[in-house]
């Protein structure tokens, strides 16, 4: 049950990272770690800095968090285009591609999802990935343990770079949309806690995680839309770059975002079911609350009707109230008062009431020819014929 003390329903699928600007720790965490910044895999080695093996038909360059130096220096290594450039520097991005015929290159922006700390806080990471002839760079703000674990099994496995870079941005496209999996996993533990919540008992803390966790489900949505449509894209024809076989996985992709993508609408469809429930439950509280104060209003009127009448500190009607008549007109009195009063409000709330059937004003009713207005069986036949059809008169 969720309370004020149990936060753990909201922090566990709490979504954050989009449009920030990057952590500025990231780079001390790699020196930290003894990783470089930009890193050069081809085939099974693994080099430090932009390199070029020699004998090596594909490489892979992955860079963590550049700065602008860096940033250049990848310009002129590989011939990047301005606006490719200018995204890169300015990671705010949407999901898009952009692709460069004169350059022979595919500028792609993606989102990966990244599960942070025991409360498995979930950050939005921004991918960029810039595929060429023979390259492929991907340049992101932060690690990412999903674009971590494709590079640990390019090591293990050198035919995933050795088949070009349609074959290696393939399995980049699936990692990111395969990040969302767990995330979902765990929004569907949240779901289930918030009903339970609200079934059991449901308290302005329950209501704050419900639009908490809405919020956060609008954020996704905002981030996935735009990506499956770009996955949509990317299965469609772009040249001998990507490669009819990349082409032919990248729907495999594209059908992984699009389950991504439904199963977030249902989960928003979820949570304002869950906040119908809950706004209910508390209509259904007030109405037994009400019901309760009714039922001792109802057990005290008569006594309360009866003590009042009889106690009424005027002394004339109490020394007066000696006889059967003098009974009779104070309840005389009462009757007639009531009744005046009943008049009254009827005579005041006459106006909103509903009009008569008898005087409504009559529809048009549907035809195949023209709008014809309903008659009653007495009407019609005191009515003269419409023109065009011929009057039947009884032999």
């Amino acid at each position: 049950m969720l309370g004020p003390g149990n936060t753990a329903v909201y922090l566990r699928m709490h979504v954050s990272g989009l449009g920030q600007p990057p952590t500025p720790g990231a780079r001390a965490a790699h020196r930290r770690h003894n990783c470089p910044v930009i890193e050069t895999r081809a085939g099974d080695q693994r080099l430090d800095g932009i390199a070029a093996p020699p004998g090596a038909t594909m490489r892979w360059v992955m860079c963590v968090d550049p700065t602008p130096g860096e940033v250049d220096e990848l310009a002129a290594a590989f011939d990047i285009h301005p606006l490719a450039v200018e995204d890169i520097e300015n990671r705010n991005q949407r999901p898009k591609v952009d692709e460069y015929e004169d350059r022979r290159q595919i500028f792609v922006v993606l989102f990966a999802a990244v599960l942070q700390g025991d409360a498995a806080h979930v950050t939005l990471r921004e991918v960029h990935v810039l595929v060429g002839p023979d390259y492929v760079v991907t340049v992101t703000d932060a690690d990412i343990p999903a674009i971590g674990s494709l590079a640990s099994l390019c090591g293990r496995r050198d035919d995933i770079l050795s088949k070009g870079p349609g074959k290696l941005f393939y399995r980049l496209c699936d990692a990111v949309i395969d990040s969302y999996f767990p995330v979902l996993d765990d929004l569907d533990a949240t779901m289930d806690d918030l009903e339970t919540a609200i079934i059991e008992r449901a308290d302005q803390s329950t209501i704050r995680q419900i639009f908490a966790v809405k919020r956060e489900l609008n954020l996704m949505r905002r981030v996935l839309g735009p990506q499956r449509d770009l996955l949509q894209g990317l299965a469609g024809p772009h040249g001998p770059l990507l490669g009819d076989e990349a082409q032919l996985y990248l729907r495999d992709v594209y059908d992984h975002a699009v389950r991504i993508v439904e199963q977030v609408d249902a989960y928003r469809d979820i949570v304002t079911s869950s906040l119908d429930v809950y706004l209910s439950s508390v209509s259904n509280r007030l109405g037994e609350q009400t019901r309760r104060l009714s039922v001792m209003a109802t057990i005290f009127l008569p006594l309360t009707f009866f003590t009042g009448f009889f106690g009424q500190n005027f002394g004339f009607l109490v020394n007066n109230i000696q006889s059967r008549a003098a009974f009779i007109v104070g309840i005389s009195i009462e009757v007639v008062s009531v009744a005046a009063i009943w008049t009254a409000v009827r005579l005041a709330t006459i106006r909103a009431r509903p009009v008569p059937s008898d005087q409504a004003r009559r529809r048009p009713v549907m035809t195949i020819g023209r709008p014809r207005l309903r008659r009653t069986a007495s009407s019609s036949a005191a009515s003269p014929p419409h023109r065009g059809e011929k009057e039947h008169r009884p032999a």
